[in-house]
């Protein structure tokens, strides 16, 4: 075995490790062990257990390997794209509960193909275009999980733009590799589990360089509050919002804005972070990054130094201004002003 086929060994099975480990470390992790979490796990190890059969079947001897395998490689394969949709439904929507009626359908391709796997064959992949399909439905699943991110966009952190951005990409550029192969013939076949290395890797620095990616809504999973109480508070908190802007004020607190409600300051907080996925800071200081941006575009203000803008904007502190203008957009206040002075 030469040292290119050993390399191209160790790095397409790597990733396959790494993935059925992150998976079952999702499962057994104690803290965080959310609905959002569980698919994700589910995710990772039927990509693991596809990545195997695939490092499997281009090592073997002629490419053959045992039908049970082909079949556990395959029948993973059918629910991938299906977990994909149903994680970014747990992670994105903050009152997402799966449904045994409504979701369980996604996954019986899958379920079907996993429990005749000891009895399909090699001719019903190959011959009976079984494969073929299982790469094709992907095509159903693509426009739906990007339609979900999209709506979904403005309301994440930016790690977590990253995080759904990355996974949704990574998936994507996999299954291409599969389809380039098999379907076009262009691309060779080891290089998907190639890829999948490069990607899960790259998952696994997002998953540990932001814990509260994996570890989330675990506080309120035994609320008291129904969901029509926190529907309610929503409704009347973004009214607040847009009629009297409470957020200028730089003494607001949680409990000062729940007094404004008539609620208290538990569901309020329960609120915030279900309905919007964020604390009570991150979403202040969040309306008030915005406000400064309009203001920072406005000519009137061309002048006006930062340190004002951000006092007037309810901050009362340039540096705790700086550090959320630059989490919100990604660049300094001085560098949006210059950015927004050159169009």
């Amino acid at each position: 075995m030469g040292l290119t086929i050993e390399m191209l060994l160790v790095t397409s099975t790597v990733g396959a490790l790494q993935s059925a480990f992150f998976g079952v470390y999702l499962f057994t992790m104690r803290k965080g062990r959310t609905l959002a979490n569980v698919l994700l796990g589910l995710l990772l190890v039927a990509f693991a257990i596809r990545i195997f059969k695939s490092v499997g079947y281009y090592f073997s001897d002629s490419h053959v390997i045992p039908d049970l395998l082909m079949n556990l490689g395959f029948g993973s394969n059918l629910g991938i794209l299906p977990l994909l949709w149903l994680y970014l439904n747990a992670f994105l929507k903050k009152d997402y509960r799966f449904s045994w009626e409504r979701d369980f359908v996604h996954l019986i391709p899958a379920l079907v193909a996993l429990v005749l796997s000891p009895f399909l064959t090699d001719y019903f992949w190959m011959n009976l275009s079984g494969y073929t399909v299982s790469l094709l439905m992907v095509i159903a699943y693509l426009p739906f999980c990007i339609r979900l991110i999209v709506k979904y966009f403005g309301s994440l952190s930016r790690p977590q733009r990253m995080w759904v951005v990355s996974l949704s990409v990574g998936v994507t550029i996999v299954w291409f590799c599969y389809l380039g192969n098999f379907v076009f013939g262009l691309i060779p076949y080891i290089a998907a589990p190639v890829m999948f290395s490069v990607v899960i890797y790259f998952l696994s620095f997002l998953a540990l360089k932001e814990g509260g990616l994996l570890i989330r809504d675990v506080k309120y999973e035994k609320s008291t509050y129904t969901q029509i109480q926190i529907d309610s508070c929503h409704s009347e908190l973004q009214q607040l919002l847009y009629q009297t802007r409470p957020f200028m004020d730089s003494t607001l607190t949680l409990p000062k804005l729940a007094s404004q409600l008539g609620v208290s300051a538990n569901l309020l907080s329960e609120t915030i972070n279900k309905k919007i996925g964020q604390n009570f800071p991150d979403f202040i200081n969040g309306y008030r990054v915005r406000e400064a941006q309009a203001l920072l575009e406005k000519p009137e203000y061309e002048n006006q130094k930062i340190a004002a803008i951000a006092f007037e904007t309810g901050f009362n502190s340039l540096s705790v201004f700086n550090a959320a203008f630059k989490k919100f957009t990604a660049m300094t206040p001085s560098t949006f002003r210059k950015a927004v002075s050159r169009k």
